[in-house]
């Protein structure tokens, strides 16, 4: 989140949050599951790469995602084992990415809940990474270690924020809306992507940060006069401000240190870093993380907030168990 008054501001969200989620200082979704890490410089932005083909037809309307039904939540229990062979088996699934788009909601809202158990017991992360498939070994390791940064940065709010679930832009158009920016301003399609998904759940979070951010970036009003061009809720106007806003704070230079100007924090960088070199290594990785839903972390543990929330008040928040 860029701007003067970002230190003051939240973590991130679910989502599609997981973002894990998603999360702000003051209050997360987690819409990712992510990793450790110490900060520090970066590859800077690869421009020849212009991301993965999606191979799903572009539709008028935005797609939902997964929505998961109370009593359709996947049970997450047990030991470093049995996690090891729920994100094996999840993992898989996404990586494949030839079953429908119901299953592969689940899948990826395993992996979510997975990783945030890992998170929780902070001494089972190695065990777990170890136990999983070697040929799903890394993707297992980076979701863990994004979501341990993001829970890290997470302080359980007493109640559930005001905030609307909506459907988010089709994966087609934000795909060309990254590659766009990344054309336009130098800095890699990957990263906007990355933050895109931790900030609001690829936009599925609708609804300002405690301390007024606003849009499917999180831009501080202020900030958006700025580099921002057009509604700041617009997904492509948003996502090339960002871009411009790395740029102007050195990203061709350091990444690192342009992503921490926009959140500032090290596990902010280092979870946005980590699901970047994922996008960039696996062109599977954008829908997996697309199909995540948003989890938030209250006091009491963390509910998931279905698609609708904070519009229809038959719409309530779901009880999960990590």
């Amino acid at each position: 989140m860029p701007g003067l008054l970002a230190r003051l501001r939240r973590l991130s969200l679910l989502a599609a949050v997981c973002a894990v989620v998603t999360c702000t200082v003051v209050t997360c979704t987690v819409a990712g599951c992510s990793a450790t890490g110490g900060g520090g410089p970066a590859p800077g932005p690869s421009p020849a790469s212009t991301g993965p083909t999606i191979q799903q037809p572009s539709r008028s309307r935005p797609s939902p995602g997964g929505v998961t039904p109370a009593g359709a939540v996947p049970v997450i229990d047990g030991g470093p084992a049995r996690l090891a062979a729920q994100l094996t088996a999840a993992e898989t699934v996404l990586a494949e990415g030839d079953d429908p788009p119901a299953l592969m909601a689940r899948q990826a809202l395993i992996v979510q809940l997975a990783c945030l158990r890992v998170a929780a017991h902070p001494g089972w992360a190695s065990a777990v990474t170890t136990k999983v498939a070697p040929a799903r070994r890394a993707a297992a390791a980076a979701d863990i270690a994004a979501t341990a940064d993001l829970v890290a940065l997470t302080q359980p709010r007493p109640r559930l924020p005001p905030w609307r679930v909506v459907a988010a832009e089709n994966p087609v158009a934000l795909l060309a809306d990254y590659r766009a920016a990344q054309a336009a301003t130098g800095v890699g399609w990957s990263y906007l992507a990355a933050i895109n998904f931790v900030e609001t759940d690829f936009g599925r979070v609708a609804g300002p940060s405690s301390a007024g951010a606003q849009g499917p970036m999180q831009f501080m009003p202020a900030t958006w006069a700025i580099y921002g061009h057009g509604s700041i809720h617009r997904p492509r106007n948003a996502i090339l401000a960002a871009g411009r806003f790395l740029a102007a704070r050195g990203a061709a230079r350091s990444i690192a240190s342009a992503l921490y100007a926009y959140n500032p924090s090290w596990r902010y960088v280092d979870a946005v870093l980590r699901y970047a070199r994922r996008l960039r290594a696996d062109p599977r990785a954008l829908m997996g993380y697309y199909r995540r839903q948003v989890v938030y972390r209250l006091a009491s543990g963390w509910v998931l907030l279905p698609a609708g929330y904070g519009i229809d008040p038959a719409v309530r928040p779901i009880p999960v168990r990590v």
